[in-house]
């Protein structure tokens, strides 16, 4: 794949496309239960494609409730064979950390700039903009 058009440092969008056999879904923690091995890039994939369907962009990451963070992670630890729940708090505050990042992300980028970002993220739900744009101006308004 050719970095053409994406500009240094950009990288593309993950794919998780390639089927990956039994024996490869599986995903080792190191001691501060990070994962680690072969197959981290893969489960780094698989969370954000996750977080991006499960997770819509334009309600905040702690109106959640604890039961859908939860279900995730059950889903994770039987889609990866992973053994325990040891590593089960690390992956959700990394979870939370990645869906307030991505929302971040879209009001820096987008809505600071009065700019919609439809054309690089093509799968964002374009009627859930306005209520993403009204929330972050209303929370940066009280906040001033």
């Amino acid at each position: 794949m050719s970095n053409r058009g994406r500009g240094r440092g950009k990288r593309g969008v993950a794919s998780c496309s390639k089927k990956l056999r039994e024996d490869e879904l599986h995903v080792e923690f190191d001691d501060d239960m990070i994962a680690m091995g072969k197959q981290k890039s893969k489960f780094a994939s698989w969370l954000g494609l996750t977080l991006r369907a499960r997770f819509p962009y334009h309600i905040p990451t702690k109106e959640f409730d604890r039961q859908r963070w939860e279900n995730l992670w059950l889903d994770a630890k039987d889609y990866w064979n992973i053994p325990d729940d040891e590593p089960r708090e690390v992956f959700l505050k990394k979870a939370k950390k990645n869906c307030t990042n991505r929302r971040s992300k879209l009001y820096r980028k987008y809505v600071m700039k009065n700019e919609e970002p439809f054309d690089d993220y093509k799968f964002l739900d374009r009627s859930k903009w306005p209520l993403f744009v009204a929330s972050k101006r209303k929370a940066k308004f009280l906040v001033c």
